[in-house]
């Protein structure tokens, strides 16, 4: 497949469309190889433009296998998932609300096969703020507190296949890597109401999280509260805890509210 021969200019942008080209028009996961015996473009360049793309959510890359495909970010802009584009418009204001209470990075998170992808955050106002890209995505359920809300709300079932499909990896040092320590998060999580994070995918970073539901009682994401451990101690976690729970069932009213005035 060759390049578009107009490369005077961004050459860089011109393979970039053509790696999405070629992945949106294979419809499914291809592998590094494929692309580049596909594709005229340098292994250097083609390694650098993929990790760019899927940093920004644009491709996404599943973590044993290595392969590419089409990213959540391109539905997200087009507002191809409108259920999401709901959830994020009456999310946006209690985010806000919790912001200004704490002061702390809130984000906004849902789920798109078995990938955790954030949809919004906004920053907070400490001195050491977090950030994170939005449409960015987190393969790993058990290492983020999104994640482990996600697992707590599954069957015992469909839990130990997402867990059997994506293993339990360790991202940092304090990642729970063993199954039964895992359950015994999952239990504390279904007990509280809202997931618990504590450094296992960044070091240095805690987050709690909560899930919101639609009308019809589906889970369709979560808000969540992150801060450095400088600023967030363990004695406030159900303090923080609870006021994600708390914008989270604002959340969930307000989407329950607008479907019956639909009806």
């Amino acid at each position: 497949m060759p390049l578009n021969n107009n490369q005077n200019n961004a050459p860089a942008v011109h393979r970039a469309i053509d790696i999405i080209e070629f992945i949106s028009s294979s419809q499914r996961e291809v592998s590094f190889s494929e692309i580049v015996e596909s594709l005229d473009i340098p292994r250097q360049s083609l390694i650098r433009i993929l990790n760019a793309l899927c940093d920004r959510g644009f491709l996404d890359k599943s973590g044993q296998r290595g392969l590419y495909r089409i990213g959540l970010k391109f539905l997200y802009l087009g507002h191809g998932l409108p259920d999401k584009y709901e959830f994020r418009t009456v999310a946006w204001k209690y985010m806000k609300e919790l912001s200004q209470k704490t002061l702390k990075t809130i984000e906004l998170s849902s789920l798109d096969r078995d990938q955790l992808i954030l949809l919004e955050q906004i920053r907070g106002q400490e001195e050491m703020s977090l950030y994170s890209r939005v449409g960015s995505v987190i393969p790993y359920l058990h290492a983020v507190s999104v994640g482990k809300v996600y697992l707590s709300l599954m069957d015992e079932d469909k839990r130990r296949r997402v867990i059997g499909k994506i293993g339990l990896p360790a991202v940092t040092k304090y990642t729970i890597t063993d199954t039964k320590r895992l359950e015994d998060e999952i239990r504390e999580t279904q007990k509280r109401g809202y997931g618990f994070e504590d450094q296992e995918l960044r070091e240095g970073v805690r987050r709690v999280a909560a899930p919101v539901f639609n009308a019809d009682g589906k889970h369709v994401g979560c808000i969540g509260l992150s801060a450095t451990v400088f600023s967030f101690g363990l004695d406030e976690l159900d303090r923080y805890g609870q006021m994600v729970l708390d914008a989270a069932g604002k959340t969930s009213a307000e989407l329950r509210q607008i479907s019956q005035h639909s009806l």
